[in-house]
């Protein structure tokens, strides 16, 4: 031992008489610092504690989780724990309940504001209040006047998007609605953000891009993109370089291994709402990460930096569950922000020319019981699409309907269900429930198409959820459907994955040229509104459906809480979408929506 301590000293000896400059550098040089990245994504305005299914291993179970005031005491306690930290606010934030639809998002944003939010990316539903709130919201201060009377709410923190430009002239055409990129030193670390925002927002509606231009998505143009801005950070400086993006994992994913290499050190990623408990590892050495949605998660990743490198990143991901404790100051904020919504006198307009729709109950009313689960959390068939879809149908009196398949909900306890809190669920379903599976004035409508044209849009949507080309995918999961008995093979190809399609009732093949009726929904505003149903314009003569009670079309929200009242519900789940393929889907697949799409080479 000796003899060793002896040898190490005549070495650092000879260093320090040898090269001395260079070894004295080194030891400055060996200053290790880590920075923590807080990541909070598709918070979808869930303002309180809710109902969330939880994988555990390839089972699933319903438990209670989330709410602004538990994740406040979670942030603190990370940020203590972690005093280098910044929190990242990514994704869907405003829009999502009842209280945001109401208000344009509003009742949101002080309880946000709260959080001490450093930086964020808007969400693809945080533009669906149109142009007018997402300029005085986002945009830059001097765009104010033109287009707020001072009843839009701002954020506290500043958002990025790298995709999208104004094209109004007065706004100086080409100039960014919100910086592409922010620089922020953390310790003495350069850290630089690149920010993704959504690339879905026109197909949505074109109305929510008027004046905007968003880069229609592409692996190679999006990795360019992501490239020219990343290595401007690293000129200027930056030790660490992550992307927040909203476009989705499976799009972060194919861009990460699309990149050069030791350019980009994370991807913190929004918008498909998948648990990611083990980062994802790419090509490009970038690690790619999502941190669930609706509040029930917070990321944490730990990015150690040495002699000016990335040395280590380390990714832990916390359960928002009752077993922490409620911020006091957060849970008031949470409580002024729901209390005009509560209440024997609620009387609340939409704050929107889309749609004339007025809440006057109490948003805990019970509307309805349930006797089956209730849930969207399937990318093929769920059991809430089911049960809407059979409502639409009987009351439209259709041969077939369809309805979105949107990814936000809040699953509802079956009659029987043990609770945490040691009671047992009634399967009550509340006016808030509802709101949260249709926070959108979507309203019904029927109209025909050709068996042919219904098996184009059966396919497109499946091309939007499965494709293994990732460009083509977009929107949330499939549609949902009834009437219909659908045997397909995920594995094929882009628009031959239809096998069979059959009139259910009649228990007969869809002939290509026979006309069908059908029940779907329908936007305001929709441009060809004679043609379109949810969002697609393959049909014919288009009309709504009328309201008896109120001479007025029907809301997707009180058609719903009308078949629950009428019992046109069914008390089973039924299954009429059969994959021969055998996918595996959540939870025995980890991902919700298959990470590489599903067919050749995608397994």
């Amino acid at each position: 031992m000796l003899k060793h301590y002896l040898s190490a000293t005549v070495l650092l000896m000879l260093l320090s008489v040898t090269a001395p400059i260079a070894w004295a550098a080194d030891i400055a040089n060996t200053d290790v610092k880590v920075v923590t990245f807080i990541h909070l994504n598709d918070l979808h305005a869930h303002l309180t504690t809710h109902p969330e299914l939880v994988r555990y291993g390839e089972r699933e179970k319903l438990e209670q989780r989330g709410g602004m005031a538990r994740l406040a005491t979670l942030i603190k306690q990370v940020r203590k724990q972690y005093p280098n930290n910044i929190l990242m606010n990514i994704g869907d934030t405003y829009h999502g309940g009842v209280e945001a639809l109401f208000t344009n998002g509003n009742a949101i944003v002080d309880p946000m504001s709260a959080l001490g939010v450093d930086v964020g990316v808007v969400g693809n539903w945080d533009y669906a209040y149109g142009p007018i709130v997402t300029r005085t919201r986002y945009g830059p201060l001097k765009s104010m006047g033109l287009f707020t009377d001072g009843t839009v709410k701002r954020v506290n923190y500043p958002n990025l998007a790298a995709n999208l430009k104004i094209t109004l002239p007065f706004f100086r055409r080409g100039d960014y609605l919100m910086p592409p990129t922010m620089m922020k030193e953390v310790a003495g670390v350069k850290v630089g953000f690149v920010g993704i925002t959504s690339d879905i927002v026109p197909r949505m509606h074109p109305m929510l891009a008027f004046g905007l231009k968003f880069l229609d998505y592409d692996t190679k143009t999006y990795a360019n993109l992501i490239q020219k801005h990343a290595a401007e950070l690293r000129a200027q400086g930056a030790q660490i370089v992550v992307v927040m993006s909203e476009l989705g994992i499976q799009k972060d994913y194919s861009l990460a291994n699309t990149i050069p290499t030791d350019l980009v050190d994370v991807f913190f990623s929004a918008h498909t709402h998948e648990v990611v408990r083990k980062p994802l590892t790419s090509s490009s050495g970038a690690l790619v990460v999502e941190a669930g949605g609706d509040g029930a998660y917070l990321g944490r990743m730990n990015i150690t930096v040495k002699n000016n490198r990335v040395v280590a990143r380390d990714w832990h991901l916390y359960d928002v569950d009752t077993k922490i404790a409620e911020d006091s100051n957060m849970k008031s904020l949470v409580a002024v922000a729901r209390a005009p919504f509560l209440g024997n006198n609620v009387n609340i307009k939409l704050p929107s020319m889309a749609a004339n729709v007025r809440l006057t109950q109490s948003i805990d009313t019970v509307v309805g019981y349930t006797s089956s689960p209730l849930d969207r959390h399937n990318a093929l068939e769920s059991t809430f699409n089911d049960a809407m879809a059979d409502v639409m149908r009987k009351v439209g009196k259709t041969q077939v309907a369809i309805t979105p398949g949107f990814r936000f909900d809040s699953p509802v306890f079956v009659a029987g269900t043990p609770l945490e809190d040691n009671t047992i669920a009634n399967g009550a379903i509340t006016l808030e429930d509802v709101y949260r599976y249709f926070p959108v004035p979507y309203m019904v409508a029927t109209g025909s198409i050709t068996g042919a044209g219904l098996r184009k849009v059966v396919e497109y949507n499946l091309t939007s959820v499965f494709s293994t080309d990732i460009a083509q995918q977009s929107g949330g999961w499939a549609d949902g459907w009834s009437g219909l008995k659908i045997k397909l093979d995920l594995a094929r190809p882009n628009g031959s994955r239809v096998l069979d399609m059959q009139l259910k009732d009649e228990a007969r093949p869809l002939l290509p040229d026979e006309l069908v009726t059908v029940t779907g929904c329908a936007r305001p505003f929709d441009s060809k509104a004679d043609t379109t149903l949810c969002s697609y314009d393959e049909f014919e003569s288009v009309e709504s459906l009328i309201n008896p009670d109120t001479n007025r079309p029907w809301t997707a929200a009180d058609l719903f809480i009308y078949g629950l009242k009428n019992g046109l519900i069914g008390k089973q789940n039924r299954h009429d979408v059969e994959d021969v393929h055998q996918t595996k889907m959540w939870p025995v697949n980890e991902f919700v929506q298959p990470l590489k799409g599903v067919g050749v080479g995608a397994e």
